[in-house]
């Protein structure tokens, strides 16, 4: 299980997070939506420590850590444990995709490299992506190159996933291809928040919906209470803005 309880943040008088707690079971698929400025990808920054929050904690795997504050040591045993999907793929340019799966098992677990490597090769076969494995990230699609970031973050096997508008930088087609393999990774039972603004993915893979606004969490159901009959006006005024409100 992964918690967030009580995330606060404030970058100088403008206060991003106010007050944000989420519980996310084993293999739930969590979709965040809301307008840009919500507090959305904030939040998944201040629950992987790469934005200090100036409040709260997050629990996983049964241990509570304080997001304001962290040791280098659980630090490093956190992130060993949760995975990060960018939107704009962040690969090393001058590595192989396959060194670039394998760059985070043998600099960051010490893990020999032929182990690394079987990992890695794994992982890639998952993302469709093994026969590409020697190729560098400027002959790939923007598409390829994310579903090799996917690759890189599901490799280490971690407790969960969190996903920052994963196509935001793609065409439609390619957008395709890293849904469907998100889609994989959710039939297999990874667990994963999505930070998004793809509605179909939301309304088919998620089984929980949240939407935000100004730093708060307005509201949270299933797809179809969400998509059909939301509870909150600001949800159902967002989500007409977008023409995904559907009559039940």
């Amino acid at each position: 299980m992964f918690t967030l309880s009580h995330v606060k943040k404030s970058f100088g008088d403008n206060p991003v997070l106010r007050d944000v707690s989420i519980k996310v079971n084993d293999g739930d698929v969590v979709a965040v939506l809301g307008p840009s400025g919500s507090g959305k990808t904030t939040l998944l920054r201040a629950a992987s420590y790469l934005t200090r929050a100036d409040g709260g904690t997050v629990e996983l795997d049964g241990e509570i850590f304080p997001l304001n504050k962290i040791s280098r040591r659980d630090l490093l045993r956190y992130r060993r444990k949760t995975g990060f999907v960018f939107q704009n793929f962040n690969l090393f340019a001058n590595k192989t995709v396959l060194q670039n799966v394998t760059a985070g098992l043998t600099i960051a677990r010490k893990m020999p490299r032929d182990e690394a490597e079987a990992i890695a090769i794994d992982a890639l076969k998952r993302v469709g992506m093994l026969d590409r494995k020697d190729y560098y990230p400027s002959k790939l699609s923007g598409g390829q190159q994310q579903r090799v970031a996917i690759a890189r973050a599901i490799a280490p096997k971690p407790s969960v996933l969190f996903f920052d508008e994963p196509t935001s930088a793609l065409d439609p087609q390619l957008t395709g291809e890293v849904l469907n393999v998100m889609k994989s990774l959710a039939d297999d039972g990874t667990t994963m928040i999505v930070v998004t603004h793809e509605m179909e993915f939301a309304r088919r893979v998620a089984n929980r919906v949240i939407f935000m606004e100004g730093g708060l969490i307005v509201e949270q159901n299933t797809p179809d209470r969400i998509f059909t009959s939301p509870e909150q006006q600001r949800t159902a005024e967002f989500l007409r803005g977008t023409q995904w409100l559907k009559t039940a």
